[in-house]
């Protein structure tokens, strides 16, 4: 916060009350009138910025210079990885590289696996893809039609179904939300990706156990032909071979060697684009879809919503949604609303105690995605408002990104009135209630992360930390 005495001071009630506020503002209008997301974030960066100048005494030119622009510099890594992101899942499309995964995925279900093989299937596509929604409009909804013959519930099946899509949209270096809480905590995307493994492989491996057990008691046959359709469709619109696999070999290996992270997009998409020219696809096409995005038509609907995604243009919205959020966040760190928060909380219940910081962190982002149902703020609020906090009590940065996933990122869409609760029950024609209890992946993170906490698991030294950077 600035010392020039001319602000006025932001009391604990000042400082509640605007993120209260904050908070009333996206519900209302992301829940009652349907508002864009990021216009929704710009009318609150405007709010923010009248109550500091007007209210508070601050100059716009010392918000913008000493809060926005910092803050905004800060996320402009990955709103980089988030640009190219996009045309790299365009150039995968038309290459046949999503297309032979959803193949090969498609052809290993069995009766007795059913419920296991939901949930791995939907863990590897949104692994490899970065998109929980995309998933489940393909693996989910091709799932969920064949569920019928099982006996599993549609809630059970849907449940995994979504834990499935979710566990990539964590853990997935190409994911948004897994680069926005790399970029929140200041860490590395890949040294964020390591860090989580510790909180998300007990809850795989339960989850893994538990889908077992469910669906080793399964009876019934499966109706193939739903997926029978699907496999003709995909051998009829792609040439569907094992070179296919190259982008996404290249992506995983180079980045499990701590290779920086949009090199290994640019790799990824390299190796992919002459791939798209042996489906067919001439180089200006391919350059050309890479901006705008492919229109691929299999003769199935849902396949083709899923193989027409990407492009430069797929991503503005997400990127729209940094930059704004980034805005306001950073007005409320220069103007020391987020630290007379974090403050209060340290002195009157974190105090010294690790265990509590980190659930201080994961309930704020809880409660910030139960006010706003957006997993990006639940990521920025609680990393920006914490961040000192950890570094005060010599906790890793990646400890934090960590914790922003388990309660942010998979919470979501376990709220009835998110976008993600309100798209997943839609698809998948299945109840948010209904789902939630058999979601386990998605509350096993935080529950993990809260034993960590307190006994010490897991929980790094700062001194340990590498260059803060998102590469």
């Amino acid at each position: 916060m600035s010392n020039n005495m001319q602000h006025r001071e932001i009391s604990l009630s000042s400082a509640i009350g605007i993120f209260t506020t904050i908070l009333l503002i996206i519900m209302v209008g992301k829940l009652a009138l349907g508002f864009d997301t990021a216009i929704l974030l710009m009318i609150v960066a405007m709010f923010t910025s009248f109550v500091y100048v007007f209210c508070y005494k601050f100059t716009w030119n010392e918000l913008f210079e000493g809060g926005v622009v910092p803050m905004v510099a800060r996320a402009s890594g990955a709103m980089m990885i988030l640009l190219t992101v996009g045309p790299m899942i365009a150039v995968w499309m038309i290459s046949g590289t999503i297309p032979y995964i959803i193949y090969l995925g498609l052809k290993i279900l069995t009766p007795k696996t059913y419920l296991l093989a939901a949930f791995v299937l939907t863990a590897i596509s949104s692994t490899v893809t970065g998109t929980s929604w995309g998933t489940a409009a393909t693996f989910g909804v091709a799932l969920m039609g064949i569920a019928v013959g099982l006996d599993v519930s549609p809630a059970i099946a849907g449940g995994a179904i979504v834990a499935g899509s979710y566990f990539g949209d964590k853990l997935s270096p190409v994911s948004d939300t897994t680069v926005l809480a790399a970029a929140v905590a200041e860490v590395d995307v890949m040294d964020h990706v390591r860090s989580m493994l510790w909180t998300t492989t007990p809850a795989f491996l339960i989850s893994l156990i538990v889908y077992f057990l469910i669906g080793s008691k399964a009876s019934g046959s499966i109706d193939m032909s739903q997926i029978n359709d699907i496999l003709a469709a995909l051998e009829n619109t792609f040439k569907l071979t094992p070179i296919t696999l190259i982008p996404p070999a290249c992506l995983l290996g180079l980045a499990w060697m701590r290779k920086p992270t949009l090199p290994v997009l640019w790799v990824a998409i390299a190796t992919a684009i002459p791939l798209g020219m042996m489906q067919g696809y001439d180089i200006s096409k391919v350059i050309s879809i890479m901006a705008n995005g492919p229109h691929i038509s299999t003769g199935i609907e849902n396949i083709d919503k899923l193989l027409s995604r990407g492009g430069l243009s797929f991503m503005a919205g997400s990127v729209a949604v940094v930059f704004f959020a980034y805005i306001f966040a950073g007005e409320l760190e220069y103007s020391g609303t987020f630290k007379r928060i974090s403050s209060a909380l340290r002195d009157k219940f974190i105090q010294k105690n690790r265990g509590k910081l980190i659930l201080s962190t994961s309930l704020t982002g809880i409660i910030t995605g139960l006010g706003t149902g957006n997993s990006y703020l639940s990521e920025i609020v609680p990393g920006t408002m914490y961040k000192d906090l950890f570094d005060e009590m010599n906790i890793s940065r990646r400890v934090l990104s960590r914790t922003l996933e388990d309660s942010g990122t998979v919470v979501v869409p376990l709220i009835p009135w998110s976008a993600a609760g309100i798209y997943m029950s839609t698809v998948l024609g299945v109840p948010v209630f209904s789902y939630m209890p058999w979601a386990f992946l998605c509350y096993l993170g935080f529950i993990t992360a809260w034993i960590y906490g307190f006994t010490g698991i897991a929980i790094w030294p700062k001194d340990n930390d590498k260059k803060k950077v998102v590469r």
